[in-house]
Order: structure tokens, then C-alpha cells, then sequence
């Protein structure tokens, strides 16, 4: 039976697929996120605070979610040209480290947005709401 082949034994045409593989997902990617937004932008809602709101937050959320998932491709990347089995656990605690404190920022970041959202549509909805008398 024959042993699977150590990191740095890898074929450099093996890596290289590896890497077009990553590329062609990133690319399907984008190209899903391109679409996405285009399709937010044609959504016409009348502009009101809650509706403005919803829409910095869905904002917020592509503009995160592009974030993530351009960190994740950049590692799989340099994962693909890791030769030794260390090298790949060195970069992988530090790739979730990173994570950690990036989504730590974006969990802040959105709760901070969300608040606000909440705030200025429940001012709307006051404002909008017509003055009743106890009698």
C-alpha cells in the first residue's frame, strides 16, 4: 500500500490546480455578491427611516460578509503553498485569531448600527402617529 505524500512532496502541477480551484470559487463568488447587490439596488422601497435603516444594515452585513470571505480565500491560498504540517497549523491558529478579533469588530460594529436603526424608526413611527386624547 502506498503513503500519502508529506506537504512539501506535494506536485507543483497539484498545487496549482489547488489554486485555480480557489480562484474559480472566488470569482463564483463575486460574481454571486455583484448580483446580490445589483438586485438590492433595483429594490425600490419608498425612503423612510425604517426601510433606510434595513438597507445600511444589509449594507453593512454584504460589506462584511465580502470582507470574510476575501480573509478566507487569501488563507486558502497560502494554504495551498504550505510544504510542512507545521506551517499549516501556524497559519491556521493564526488565521481564527484574526478571525476572532475581526468578528468581534463586526459584531460591535452591527450591534452599534442596529441600535441606531431601532432608535430612528421607533422615533418615526412616534412622530407619525397621530395625537390621542384621552377624550
Amino acid at each position: 500500500m502506498q503513503e500519502m505524500p508529506q506537504f512539501g512532496e506535494m506536485p507543483e502541477s497539484m498545487r496549482n490546480i489547488m489554486k485555480a480551484s480557489i480562484d474559480q470559487a472566488r470569482k463564483a463568488f463575486e460574481t454571486f455578491i455583484s448580483a446580490s447587490q445589483q438586485a438590492m439596488q433595483n429594490f425600490d422601497a419608498p425612503s423612510n427611516p425604517a426601510t433606510d435603516g434595513l438597507k445600511q444594515l444589509n449594507e453593512k452585513i454584504a460589506e462584511f460578509t465580502r470582507l470574510n470571505a476575501d480573509a478566507n480565500f487569501s488563507f486558502a491560498l497560502k494554504l495551498a503553498d504550505a510544504k510542512q504540517l507545521n506551517e499549516v497549523i501556524e497559519m491556521q491558529n493564526a488565521h481564527v485569531r484574526e478571525l476572532m478579533e475581526t468578528y468581534a469588530k463586526q459584531i460591535e460594529e452591527l450591534r452599534a448600527l442596529t441600535s441606531r436603526v431601532v432608535q430612528e424608526s421607533a422615533k418615526s413611527v412616534q412622530a407619525s402617529m397621530p395625537n390621542v386624547s384621552g377624550n
